[in-house]
């Protein structure tokens, strides 16, 4: 589905006003925002990317998780602008699983005479943990439906 440049503020916006509604009032110390970092690949692009996230707890295990990635590449910008929820599944080792799913906005802007193109897609995603005290390093994979199809690789940190 495209989405105008007039549509990008009010869906992101959307985006940000779910993420702090959902943020709790009381956390415990199990259940606290976390923010995180994480670099990785977009495969169908072959390009790298950095994005930064938010993970808020809205229940015991399920949580908000909202996140930008910017994509590298030579003669364009593409960013990607997501709420994802996931499901937290721990074993009795400090490792732990998740499953989630979300919406995302897609933004790419080539250089020169091209328009710009902003797509909405559903996020998929699956990842696994350690949960190593204040550091919680990760790897997940997330499938991105729009209308090119991207599958994303990533490794990342929570703190």
């Amino acid at each position: 589905m495209r989405v105008t440049r007039q549509l990008l503020l009010p869906v992101l916006l959307t985006l940000v006003t779910t993420a702090l509604a959902l943020v709790p009032e009381k956390a415990s110390a199990d259940e606290r925002t976390l923010f995180g970092a994480r670099v990785g690949v977009y495969t169908s692009a072959s390009k790298p990317f950095a994005g930064v996230e938010l993970i808020i707890p809205v229940a015991h295990n399920f949580d908000a998780n909202p996140n930008v990635e910017y994509v590298f590449g030579e003669g364009r910008t593409y960013m990607t602008f997501n709420m994802d929820f996931h499901y937290d599944i721990y074993s009795h080792s400090r490792t732990f699983v998740w499953v989630g799913a979300g919406l995302g906005v897609a933004y790419l802007n080539p250089s020169g005479p091209a328009p710009s193109n902003t797509d909405v897609g559903a996020n998929f995603l699956a990842g696994v943990g350690l949960n190593r005290g204040p550091v919680i390093p990760y790897f997940q994979a997330k499938l991105i439906a729009k209308g090119d199809t991207e599958f994303v690789v990533a490794f990342g940190v929570r703190f």
